[in-house]
């Protein structure tokens, strides 16, 4: 035998041995000091002969402690790990994500159920710590259920690995405390290693079992009961030192696949008289690590099929929560983790709780994948499982034209998703936003359509909702319905707009949610700048893109005869130049009573919103400016109360590219800045007027403009003051 180190067998009590017993262990140490190293592999052979009791008493003769002999502790397995924010939900198990859907159906008859196939990470795995001892075939929480292990030891000496195992044996926890075999090992000694393979339960239906070190492979069949179906678990170690000497750490992962059955969200009255997996691989080879490494362990599985049927009498009452359980405990299906093959099947066989009319729905499940360690679960169910719902809060909208975004989450929906409008009069879809829609235009042609349909996924999709004006006396509501394409008849998730009216007094209304961010104080009235207000957007050595020079060049059209918007052109570079400064002075919105007028001369006033949108048009394109500008000019009260109406989309060809403007016609401007002797009609008792507001009559100097102050009169204030704004119109 090795020459060992002392070890015990756990006798503390050294004086039970007689005196002769302690003289031959002493003699037999001796021998092993004195034995030649080119003795030892001849040695290490020897051991595996040597009994227990001659193990145990020479430990116990030289002093050796219970630490000493080979045991064991038990972690872990199957640890949860997250699958990403994509596929994860904290309110769902570890890693759970829907594999696929599909619909059972019955030869015989139009009844139908839907599943969803869930995967999970694990197979209900909390830690082998604790737990009770089962006698049937459960998914394994806890060692205890077993109550024990088997473990093999694979032993190398000077690296040369030894043919025989160190250790083939039984671990128990009889003291509570550790885990050790009924034979006891001790640590062989330093130049020598040892591995560990464990697996439990002892008694699973392996129909081979490794025999030796250089077999690595177990053959197993997956028993016909449910009951019967026993939750395999392996560990593999690294290779540890011959005298480690401490507790050797097991962390036991499953190798089979859990598949259980559950309701749904929705489930009619009846009984589940039995559950069925039909056509699907029942036996193969679990090849284990090789010698001298360690990983995960892999299935080669044969041809031969086999079906597998639980009896069940479940009742259902049409109440069940969604997750409540059908196949529980010991009826949880422990199978082979595989890709299904050709043929393979669900089967329920469903009894009406009404008609007492009895049905077997049945679909194929062939390609498929149950995965090693995971749990599948059908989810059954009268009504598709999917995840899709509105995830935005509804907010009340004023009574102009909005762009409303809205915020949905979508996951594997089948055929995708389709949002329907119930009032396409006054609210149209789209998916997306357009270049104009985008820059804050309400556009009639790009307004999107009564309904959308979309493949997207994804926990935060955008949709947009484009509101006409209300201009009733009455707030209006709009639903919006959200199902599966595929599923027109499902249960629709619903949204509903509400929007306000204006608030009227006499034939002027104006609107009531004055929305800002947060520390903003309002807009400027606009038109007075410093004359060394200049922004320049600089394109390089000329175009690099002749679509952004043909854009930029119809433009420019607008300002011909307007030299504060000026192009630099030389050999080297190409450059716009805004100086706005030189715009002059506007000679308009001067009318005290007509604030409709004064709104629509502003906005269309000397180019600048053809200004406001090529600047925007240039940073869309990455063309940055040589200065930041204390504000924007483009952005002022009178602007801001025209961006509340329609607008249509010009389509132009220029230069062979074409170019989109949004044009706002006179006709269309319904919503507008008041001018001064309006101003003062404007009241709202659920949404009150505060604080100073402008008027969009302008004064002469071209220096000040008329302010409204709530409850006071109108008076003159500085042009570029920020006062809160409020756009009107007339009944």
């Amino acid at each position: 035998m090795f020459p060992f180190h002392p070890q015990t067998a756990g006798n503390k009590d050294a004086s039970r041995h007689n005196d002769t017993k302690t003289k031959d262990m002493k003699a037999k140490k001796y021998l092993y000091q004195t034995a030649g190293k080119a003795a030892a592999l001849a040695a290490c052979l020897l051991l595996f002969s040597c009994s227990g009791d001659d193990l145990a008493d020479y430990g116990s003769a030289n002093g050796g402690k219970h630490s000493d002999n080979i045991c064991f502790s038990i972690s872990a397995a199957d640890k949860a790990m997250a699958k990403g924010a994509s596929l994860a939900d904290s309110s769902k198990a570890a890693g759970e994500y829907t594999a696929a859907r599909f619909v059972m159906r019955s030869p015989d008859t139009d009844d139908t159920l839907c599943v969803q196939t869930v995967i999970s990470d694990g197979i209900n795995v909390t830690s082998f710590e604790g737990g009770t001892a089962a006698t049937r075939g459960v998914p394994v929480t806890s060692l205890e259920t077993y109550g024990s292990f088997h473990v093999q030891a694979h032993c190398t000496d000077n690296g040369a690995p030894v043919s025989q195992f160190y250790m083939d044996d039984n671990a128990t926890n009889s003291d509570g405390t550790v885990w050790s075999t009924s034979q006891v090992r001790y640590w062989p000694g330093e130049n020598r290693t040892l591995q560990f393979f464990a697996w439990a339960p002892v008694d699973a239906a392996f129909t081979a079992t490794p025999g030796s070190p250089e077999s690595t492979t177990f053959e197993y069949e997956v028993p016909a009961p449910a009951t019967e179906q026993k939750d395999i678990v392996v560990a593999t170690t690294d290779s540890y030192d011959g005298n480690y000497e401490q507790q050797v750490p097991l962390t036991f992962k499953h190798i089979l696949t859990a598949v259980k059955f559950e309701t749904g969200s929705q489930m009619q009255p009846g009984t589940i008289k039995s559950v069925a997996l039909k056509g699907v691989k029942k036996s193969g080879t679990y090849k284990a690590f090789p010698t001298g490494s360690t990983g995960e362990g892999t299935w080669t599985l044969n041809d031969a099929t086999a079906d597998y049927t639980q009896e069940l009498n479940k009742t259902t009452t049409g109440t069940e929560t969604d997750g409540t359980l059908v196949t529980t405990g010991d009826s949880t299906f422990m199978m082979l983790p595989q890709t299904l093959p050709d043929g393979a099947e669900v089967e329920v066989v469903f009894q009406d709780g009404t008609s007492g009319q009895e049905r077997t729905m049945s679909a194929s499940i062939a390609g498929t994948q149950w995965p090693q360690g995971k749990t599948v679960t059908y989810k059954l169910s009268i009504t598709p499982e999917y995840e899709l719902e509105f995830i935005s809060e509804p907010e009340l909208q004023d009574a102009h034209y909005i762009i409303y975004p809205i915020h949905i989450k979508a996951g594997d929906v089948p055929g995708g998703w389709t949002i329907t409008s119930s009032d396409p009069n006054n609210v149209t879809l789209r998916t997306d936003l357009t270049i104009l829609t985008r820059r804050g235009f309400w556009i009639e042609e790009d307004k999107g359509t009564a309904s959308i349909r979309s493949t997207a996924q994804g926990d935060d999709i955008t949709i947009y909702a484009f509101l006409t004006e209300n201009a009733g006396e009455e707030n209006r509501k709009i639903t919006l319905e959200m199902r599966p394409t595929n599923l027109p008849d499902a249960a629709p998730q619903t949204f509903t707009i509400e929007q306000l009216c204006p608030s009227w007094n006499g034939n002027l209304g104006c609107e009531r949610i004055e929305e800002y961010d947060e520390g903003f104080t309002g807009y400027p009235w606009g038109f007075k700048w410093d004359k060394d207000l200049i922004i320049y957007y600089d394109f390089g050595w000329l175009f690099d893109n002749l679509g952004y020079k043909a854009i930029t060049f119809f433009y420019l059209t607008f300002f011909q005869n307007n030299p504060w918007v000026t192009q630099d052109i030389s050999i080297f570079h190409y450059g716009v130049r805004f100086n706005f400064g030189q715009m002059g002075a506007p000679n308009v919105a001067l009318d005290a009573n007509n604030g409709r007028e004064n709104t629509l001369d502003l906005y269309n006033y000397n180019g600048l919103n053809e200004a406001s949108s090529m600047m925007e048009m240039f940073e869309e394109w990455g063309i940055t400016p040589d200065t930041e500008l204390p504000s924007n000019p483009t952005i002022f009260a009178a602007r801001t109360c025209a961006l509340k109406n329609k607008f249509n989309k010009e389509v132009t060809t220029y230069e062979g590219e074409t170019v989109e403007r949004a044009v706002l016609y006179p006709e269309n401007l319904k919503w507008y800045l008041p001018a001064q002797n309006q101003a003062p009609q404007m009241k709202d008792a659920n949404y009150p007027l505060s604080g100073e507001y402008w008027t969009s009559t302008g004064i002469s100097d071209n220096l000040n403009a008329y302010k409204y102050t709530v409850g006071g009169s109108t008076s003159a204030v500085d042009r570029n003051t920020s006062l809160h704004v409020r756009a009107v119109r007339d009944k």
